[in-house]
């Protein structure tokens, strides 16, 4: 791998947050001897200093696909490895000053891959489906129910109140707050026993109106005038009337 000199020196020394400093000794290639070094970790990329007041590293090691082992060696003390798979690849041996001060860098380094920080994030999107899921299930088992009005209907009672229209049995008319009804069957041609209800006239003191005159029939079945005999429709009364009143009037001027 290639790496651009003035951009990772840029890089090592900007502004951005580390992720980890500190010394620790390295061993190194040829010099198998340690040498105190500082060490600053952003991301991937672990760069490692001559002196902590240093403007530019001595060199990198970039983190991504290795392994943190610890070392097994009793006369290295506090001391840990990184490797990779590659063929060839270089191993570089490390120890801290102290038991947590090697355990911190352990596990910083450990995390510091994408691959890892990869499976940290499926993991967190996995846990944050999962508390969303639950979050809509009981959101959705608190959720109240909608009111749903009850329209109570009015009841309406036709009791006291009727509304009929002639009927086969009779005949049923109201007129100026008079009703009365008139049955179909009217023996020898004459309306009795008519019932009258309502109040007539306006008066409501219960008098009962005068009963309907009778009708007569004559041979010829139509009916005639209760007054004048013999006029058996409109035209014949008109003209009998007429007749009495030309007859009142000749008397009255006569009288003069």
């Amino acid at each position: 791998m290639k790496l651009n000199e003035k951009s990772v020196a840029h890089y090592a020394t900007c502004n951005s947050p580390p992720d980890k400093t500190g010394f620790l000794f390295k061993k190194g290639e040829r010099n198998t001897a340690y040498h105190r070094r500082w060490f600053i970790l952003k991301g991937n990329m672990l760069f490692y200093f001559e002196e902590r007041e240093s403007r530019e590293p001595i060199g990198v090691i970039v983190l991504e696909g290795c392994t943190v082992e610890l070392c097994e060696s009793e006369s290295e003390e506090f001391a840990f490895a990184v490797k990779f798979d590659c063929v060839k690849a270089r191993v570089y041996k490390m120890a801290a000053e102290n038991q947590a001060a090697m355990e911190s860098w352990v596990k910083a380094l450990s995390r510091a891959s994408f691959d890892y920080m990869r499976l940290v994030v499926k993991e967190l999107e996995r846990q944050l489906e999962e508390v969303q899921e639950e979050a809509r299930s009981s959101q959705a088992k608190n959720k109240p129910k909608k009111h749903q009005p009850q329209v109570q209907g009015a009841t309406f009672s036709l009791q006291n109140a009727a509304i009929t229209g002639p009927s086969q049995e009779g005949v049923s008319s109201r007129e100026n707050g008079v009703s009365w009804s008139k049955p179909t069957s009217v023996p020898n041609g004459v309306s009795e026993g008519s019932v009258w209800e309502g109040d007539f006239c306006g008066r409501g003191d219960g008098v009962k109106p005068p009963p309907v005159p009778p009708r007569r029939k004559t041979n010829g079945g139509s009916p005639e005038s209760p007054v004048s005999p013999g006029t058996g429709c409109f035209s014949k009364l008109h003209e009998w009337y007429g007749k009495e009143v030309a007859e009142l009037r000749i008397e009255w001027m006569q009288s003069k």
